[in-house]
């Protein structure tokens, strides 16, 4: 009895550790944007100008350090703007209005990814059966190139745009598409980077799409009907779920979309390769075989604390830059950034409050 009862004070003490140890995230902003694109595009310009002027010449500047690639690009950066929607062009040139930055400049902030994919990213989705308490949850590491700067600087955007869907999209300042992010009906997604030629552009920027997703549709069939009747620029991975827990991933090329969904009693993950509906042969990533093993192993016992840990043991070093888990029936998020994010104090978020329901 002894013997038992020092374990378990062992156990305790060693869970308290490892929740004193990890450092605090980095600070992140959160701005609320509320209008037509224009109105939205201006306020996040002037209030985030200077970081927005600060990650172009620290970050953009060194992606497209060539002259001559840069010259290709801000070419290629013209020619998306023909593909986006109105209201999101608007959103763009008042956005470099009040940011003070040329307009094909803001333009390439938002689809230079399309041009020169240097993302990885893990996901893992779960529905309610997964956990104890009953909460279907969604974890997602984005692993990104800080070049010494983008680690500094995350911001949470809330969206109240004019006549579509509120949302709230963990981002940089200066992009107003969307890579992970939460509507106010709860439907969540999180894109990962997969093999792709560079294509010339004849669809608007994938982080384009992702934002009209989450500004149109309310739950995960909506948003693969979206994705079908949509032209599509870049092959990419899409994790979906929304408020019923319906989970999908979504394999995407300007061809087609391949659906892989969710099971009962069966975590859906998605890292950075493309496997049809297979969702079990091991040996194409390890960051996807890692999880798979841990959800496996803890079906019916992983909470919060439990995906945070996951998080961390696929995190990739410096690389990983933002670390979430989002419970889209709550419309909660927990929320850690900087360097090795996924190792950091995740901060409790609940977006119900900004989207003002």
């Amino acid at each position: 009895m002894k013997r038992a009862f020092c374990a378990v004070i062992l156990v305790v003490c060693m869970a308290a550790m490892a929740a004193v140890s990890r450092p605090a995230s980095e600070p992140v902003r959160i701005l609320t944007l509320v209008g037509d694109g224009s109105a939205m595009g201006k306020a996040h310009g002037q209030q985030l100008g200077e970081t927005i002027r600060m990650l172009h010449a620290r970050y953009l500047d060194g992606v497209f350090a060539d002259p001559e690639l840069k010259k290709k690009a801000l070419v290629a950066a013209f020619m998306f703007r023909s593909q986006l929607r109105p209201e999101h062009r608007n959103e763009i040139t008042a956005l470099a209005e009040g940011a003070g930055i040329d307009p094909g400049v803001a333009m390439l902030g938002n689809c230079f990814l399309d041009l020169m994919p240097n993302m990885a990213c893990s996901t893992v989705a779960l529905g309610a059966d997964a956990s104890p308490d009953g909460v279907a949850r969604f974890g997602r590491n984005v692993d990104f190139a800080s070049r010494d700067i983008a680690d500094k600087h995350s911001v949470l955007l809330i969206y109240k745009p004019a006549g579509k869907h509120q949302f709230a999209a963990v981002s940089w300042p200066g992009i107003i598409g969307v890579l992970s992010g939460m509507n106010e009906h709860g439907l969540t997604l999180a894109n990962m980077e997969v093999d792709r030629r560079p294509a010339m552009p004849s669809a608007m920027p994938y982080v384009m799409l992702y934002r009209t997703i989450l500004e149109d549709c309310k739950t995960v069939e909506e948003a693969i009907d979206l994705l079908n009747r949509t032209p599509r620029q870049s092959a990419n991975n899409l994790m979906l779920m929304d408020a019923a827990g319906r989970r999908a991933v979504a394999e995407i090329t300007p061809e087609k979309v391949v659906v892989r969904w969710g099971q009962d009693r069966k975590a859906l993950l998605s890292t950075n390769h493309q496997r049809g509906t297979d969702q079990d042969a091991a040996g194409r990533c390890n960051r996807y075989d890692r999880l798979g093993q841990a959800t496996r192993a803890q079906y019916g016992r992983i909470g919060v604390a439990e995906i945070q840990q996951m998080l961390a043991d696929v995190a990739q070093g410096k690389m990983t830059l933002q670390s979430m888990i989002f419970e889209p029936s709550t419309r909660v998020m927990y929320l850690a950034t900087g360097l090795e994010a996924g190792r950091r104090q995740f901060r409790k978020i609940d977006l119900e409050e900004h989207f003002g329901r």
